[in-house]
């Protein structure tokens, strides 16, 4: 599938370029008697996918600055009172090793405090942006728009041009309406700055040029490129900023008259032209695709920011909180400010976070942490990005990741009742492969014995093999019926009828229905069953409870044994059952085994004192048909000294 995407990706823009060659080829021939408009059209026409090309990476190149100067006002705006050695490592942090970059500095009152690098602009420090007539006009739309203006170019003192992109920062650390507090700003290289955009004047036969000094579009000078190439028809498109536009235009170097006065040769000129456009529209579709991609990068950390930003102290406390989304906290702002994470958090979340901070604040590297809690009676799962701020306090930058915790829970869920459902597949297979082949396998040997001995065979010989039918044949007649009742109970088909039941009259003949196959084991039974105890439970459902527990009992108890069953009214969480229990004296259930007694898949049996055969159904059963009726099963044995079964049922009201 991946190597189909990725075939696609790539058939997909080659498709476009093959057939718009195709189409550029079919109108070589009569392109000589082509008008100039439409010389020029088509010319335009691959022009102007460039120029899209070169307008995004340019906007991609200038945003990606313009987020510099954003950062540093959303800080500001919760850090009015910041120190010059915290803007330096600020700044230091975003500039790092960016040549486009020259400067960023803090304007507080719109007078220069802080710049970065100081280093050859001290005379900076102290300007006041006000008094110059063009940089206030700047500084009062900012404050105006709340958006960044990008000034100039504007000749450097050091050499070279530059923007200078202007960000307002605003107070937000107080209550009521927000208040102006300065600019910062950045000083973004011209020539580093296009030529990260690939922008050249001339390139491939087409000269570039940009206008609109301050973004005023149009009615701004050329600052970059040939003046002249606004005056010669060219293809333009807008360079958006955050306030106003720049206009970047592009014409052909010799002019479009050349178009006009093509000749046959222009033949293959153009055959070859047509292949090179091919070849740009590919690129420029794959490109789009990649800037596409990228937007949605920057949209990815643009949403990062709709999570709970805060920033603790070492020991925990809360010094501040910059909450886009407010409904996660779990108090609110002004109530949180000055407690501690083990006063919201319980024991075992607040050591485990507390343990993140102490690991961010020793090593000064990225945390990451999930934890739960309980936000207005609902459970909501945060994951945390714990970063170093300074020696004695971190950033905690929280994330609402419920959806996708749920997302898991239901798919372990999943794959639980998957595992469930292959295990009861299994145990279906199993049965019939072997339980049901082995009696059936019995039952034909001695029929066909008698049916080719029958005139040979004395008459207690015939009676023993029919015995020995009739035996393999009960076995099988009550393998089939737990069978029959657990396949039913597996796909829904078993639904409890309550009633009201005295359990010693209606149980205690399926206790005694047993004493036959007792009597041939010389098993004892004894009947404990209390009278006067009324349940609320299915009598069919009982009963095959009771019928396959008593069999087991006698299946796996010597001769000389006793099999008993008692019952007693018992308290559990409040409400009153009657206690069941079947007890023997056989050969009792080794721990690892009975541990896994009533697990599908896992159930361990074997055979009888007698050699009886079991399919190791009856005890699911059981499980499944107590639980059902608002039950419990549970076993308790020794090994050599017996085992007991019991199991719960409501008593009527």
């Amino acid at each position: 599938m991946r190597v189909f995407k990725k075939f696609r990706n790539y058939l997909h823009p080659t498709l476009i370029s093959l057939l718009i060659f195709i189409l550029l080829a079919a109108g070589i021939s009569a392109f000589t008697n082509y008008k100039l408009g439409l010389w020029e059209k088509d010319i335009r026409a691959g022009l102007f996918d460039v120029v899209s090309g070169k307008k995004s990476k340019l906007e991609k190149a200038l945003y990606s600055r313009i987020f510099y100067t954003r950062g540093v006002a959303a800080y500001v705006s919760l850090n009015p009172e910041i120190s010059q050695d915290e803007f330096a490592e600020l700044a230091k942090e975003y500039i790092k090793n960016d040549t486009v970059i020259g400067t960023m500095s803090l304007s507080k009152d719109c007078i220069i405090t802080d710049i970065y690098p100081v280093e050859g602009h001290e005379e900076a420090i102290g300007l006041n942006l006000l008094e110059h007539p063009e940089r206030k006009k700047i500084v009062e739309k900012t404050i105006e728009t709340h958006l960044t203006f990008i000034a100039g170019p504007v000749e450097l003192v050091e050499g070279g041009t530059a923007f200078i992109s202007y960000t307002p920062v605003f107070d937000k650390t107080t209550s009521g309406q927000e208040r102006f507090w300065g600019v910062t700003d950045i000083v973004i290289k011209q020539d580093e700055l296009l030529n990260e955009a690939d922008l050249n004047t001339t390139e491939n036969g087409f000269k570039y040029a940009l206008r609109g000094v301050n973004g005023d579009g149009y009615d701004g000078d050329v600052f970059w490129g040939d003046p002249a190439i606004f005056d010669q028809n060219p293809v333009t498109i807008s360079v958006d900023l955050p306030i106003g536009k720049w206009i970047l235009a592009a014409a052909p170097v010799s002019g479009w008259r050349k178009y006009a006065d093509q000749d046959k040769t222009m033949f293959l000129v153009l055959l070859f032209s047509a292949i090179i456009i091919s070849i740009l529209i590919w690129l420029f579709v794959n490109a789009l695709a990649k800037i596409r991609r990228n937007e949605k990068e920057l949209k990815a950390i643009f949403a990062s920011l709709d999570s709970l930003i805060i920033e603790l102290d070492s020991k925990g406390k809360y010094l501040k909180i910059a909450a886009i989304n407010e409904v996660d906290l779990i108090l609110p702002r002004e109530e949180l400010i000055g407690k501690y994470i083990h006063e919201l958090f319980d024991q075992e979340e607040a050591e485990y976070i507390m343990q993140a901070i102490k690991k961010c604040l020793k090593s000064k590297e990225l945390q990451i942490v999930e934890y739960r809690l309980v936000l207005r009676g609902k459970e909501k799962w945060f994951s945390a990005r714990i970063s170093y701020k300074g020696h004695n306090s971190i950033i905690f930058n929280a994330n609402d990741i419920t959806k996708a915790k749920e997302r898991e829970k239901q798919l372990q869920e999943s794959e639980q009742q998957l595992k469930e459902l292959n295990a009861s597949k299994d145990k279906f297979f199993s049965i019939i492969a072997h339980d049901l082949r082995s009696p059936l396998a019995g039952q034909k040997g001695v029929i066909d014995i008698l049916m080719a001995e029958h005139d040979q065979l004395d008459e207690p010989t015939k009676r023993d093999l029919l015995k020995s039918v009739q035996t393999s044949a009960n076995q099988l007649y009550v393998l089939l019926e737990n069978l029959l009742k657990w396949v039913l109970s597996q796909s829904g088909g078993i639904k409890p009828v309550f009633s009201k039941i005295d359990f010693k009259s209606t149980y205690g003949v399926v206790f005694h229905r047993f004493e036959t196959s007792a009597r041939l084991k010389d098993i004892r039974l004894e009947d404990n069953l209390e009278e006067g105890i009324d349940i609320t439970a299915d009598e069919q459902l009982t009963d095959t409870v009771l019928r396959n527990l008593v069999s087991n009992a006698i299946k796996f108890t010597h001769k000389g044994g006793k099999v008993s069953v008692q019952s007693e009214v018992v308290t559990r969480n409040g409400r009153s059952f009657c206690k069941v229990s079947v007890a023997d004296t056989g050969i009792g259930i080794a721990p690892d085994a009975l541990a896994r007694l009533f697990v599908t898949g896992n159930t361990m049996f074997s055979n009888g004192t007698a050699n009886e055969k079991g399919s190791g159904l009856g005890l699911l059963l059981c499980k499944e048909f107590v639980e059902i009726q608002g039950g419990e099963i549970w076993a308790e044995s020794t090994v050599d000294n017996g085992s007991v079964f019991s199991f719960t049922l409501p008593v009527a009201e």
